[in-house]
């Protein structure tokens, strides 16, 4: 009889100690460190954008931002101050057809149009999408929302495809007509969905 309350008490003593101690700190408290994350906080990095914009997130940039985020960020180290030099791929390109690539191009994920300069993606958003994916080289996710439009806005202006001034962001950022819109081909089985991770549909 004395081992079986012996063994009672051995189970019931630490379970209360252990019943106090949660009561007393879910009481205790809270120091006010931290919050609750964003929804955009809480986004992958490598999130894919859909082609008509869904997915892009707050914030907007203009070509005059964008050139100056492309001076300190340095972005002119491999693309050239104008980013027409390289060595890195050419991001400003000639408007004469007969310099720019031909054919249909096909999806290949967003990393797919990389390399055949700013003019031959078929969507505006998949430009933010690779910029914000992607660059700068070795320090990816490293640019602002704001700084990944201001960018975007740089680049489109210098290839003449909107106007100085404009302002790019979620909304006027999907209307762009892009040069290379007319031989673009839809991916044949990958459909986007809101969170789908770059890799799901291609590198």
């Amino acid at each position: 009889m004395k081992d079986s309350f012996s063994t009672l008490y051995s189970v019931i003593v630490p379970t209360l100690v252990v019943a106090c101690n949660v009561a007393v700190a879910a009481q205790g408290p809270t120091y006010k460190i931290g919050r609750t994350p964003t929804q955009q906080e809480l986004r992958f990095a490598d999130a894919a954008i859909r082609p008509d914009g869904q997915g892009l997130p707050p914030g907007s940039g203009t070509a005059e931002q964008g050139a100056l985020i492309f001076s300190v960020r340095g972005c002119a180290g491999c693309h050239g101050p104008t980013g027409a030099e390289g060595p890195a791929p050419l991001l400003v390109t000639s408007r004469d057809p007969g310099q720019a690539g031909r054919g249909t191009v096909h999806h290949e994920g967003v990393g797919g149009f990389a390399g055949r300069g700013v003019r031959n993606w078929p969507f505006a958003p998949l430009i933010w999408s690779f910029i914000n994916r992607s660059m700068p080289l070795n320090q990816q996710g490293y640019l602002t929302a704001n700084e990944v439009y201001g960018l975007v806005a740089f680049l489109l202006e210098r290839n003449e495809i909107i106007k100085k001034g404009e302002v790019m962001d979620a909304k006027s950022l999907a209307q762009v007509k892009m040069p290379g819109h007319d031989n673009y081909a839809p991916p044949p089985s990958v459909e986007w969905t809101p969170g789908l991770r770059q890799r799901e549909i291609g590198k």
